[in-house]
């Protein structure tokens, strides 16, 4: 792996770990910036996709008008770079916790793809999805990685 590769892959843990503060921060500003003004995102909540910064801005609010506490916990991603472009994949463990302390989250996939623009990474693409039973059609938010 070059030099460039090893900085490259460290700023883009470093927008995960940003992402995900900014997220349990509520923090719609610090999350916006970290993507592409033609984001393209298949979040595990709401319709099958979101197009661009706009669509995808008045998703996280509709999500962050609720009082419950976020939970975003990714691990270690596994990201690959070549020039330009970078993919990245981790399991995160996502949802709410109540006031109570209730939480309703469990462990899901995601996968990137980040783009350098203007010698900034941004997420073009983002992917969130929840494995289901094929059998019953029911979704696995038991599992653990």
């Amino acid at each position: 792996m070059t030099d460039k590769q090893s900085e490259d892959k460290a700023a883009i843990r470093e927008i995960f770990t940003r992402w995900s503060t900014a997220a349990r921060n509520k923090d719609l500003d610090g999350i916006m910036a970290l993507y592409s003004d033609d984001i393209c995102s298949y979040d595990a909540v709401g319709p099958l996709q979101f197009n661009g910064r706009d669509d995808y801005r008045a998703h996280w609010e509709r999500c962050m008008a609720f009082d419950d506490e976020f939970i975003m916990e990714p691990q270690e991603p596994f990201i690959r770079v070549s020039g330009h472009l970078a993919v990245a994949r981790f399991l995160i463990r996502c949802g709410m916790r109540k006031e109570d302390g209730t939480e309703q989250a469990s462990w899901m996939r995601s996968s990137y793809h980040l783009e350098k623009q203007g010698g900034e990474w941004r997420i073009a693409h983002e992917h969130f999805s929840v494995p289901f039973d094929f059998e019953n059609s029911a979704a696995q938010f038991g599992l653990q990685p």
